[in-house]
């Protein structure tokens, strides 16, 4: 194995993890919010969806066999960016607008059209257990879009419950690809 294609691996690699690890911290986040603890959840959201960030662009740099997959890491990282950015404006500020849920939104729906992307270009080379879970991911992603419209229009009760369920798929879904990922490159390092 080259050298750059060991690196562009790796990219991969750390950017699956840190993926899985940032679904997760929004996960918690979105749990405890639903059961009334919510003293930091945005703090720990716009933390979550940061690392998130961080990670798709390490995917991102992967552009030699796989420009859909490419284009939808990007757009994905922009949109965790993005989530992450509305949560730390709403800890910073409790008294929330509209602009800030909106900007939520338009995160979430960038997180669930990236990761739909990668899922139909993981489905395209074969990859379906990838393309499950990037499919969990943009079906999460796509929950919490909608979660946050019911809160845009004053329905936190109904929209809640929503963003917490596709916070928790999108974290089941990033957490298959990281396994999967690192025993593919477990198993490639052996031959």
């Amino acid at each position: 194995m080259m050298e750059n294609e060991n690196n562009l691996n790796s990219h991969v690699l750390i950017g699956s993890w840190l993926i899985a690890i940032g679904t997760i911290v929004a996960a918690i986040a979105e749990v405890r919010e639903l059961v009334g603890l919510n003293e930091v959840n945005n703090k720990l959201v716009a933390i979550g969806e940061g690392i998130q960030a961080v990670g798709a662009t390490l995917g991102g740099l992967e552009t030699i066999d796989a420009p859909l997959n490419f284009v939808g890491d990007w757009i994905d990282g922009a949109g965790a960016a993005t989530s992450s950015y509305a949560a730390y404006l709403q800890y910073k500020d409790k008294e929330s607008d509209e602009d800030t849920a909106r900007l939520e939104i338009l995160g979430a729906s960038l997180q669930s059209m990236g990761a739909s992307m990668s899922a139909v270009a993981d489905k395209l080379a074969g990859e379906d257990i990838l393309s499950f879970g990037n499919a969990m991911q943009g079906f999460g992603a796509g929950l919490e879009a909608i979660g946050g419209i019911y809160d845009l229009n004053e329905k936190e009760k109904e929209g809640q419950p929503i963003i917490t369920i596709g916070a928790i798929i999108q974290a089941l879904g990033a957490n298959l690809n990281a396994v999967v990922i690192t025993k593919d490159l477990i198993k490639e390092n052996k031959q």
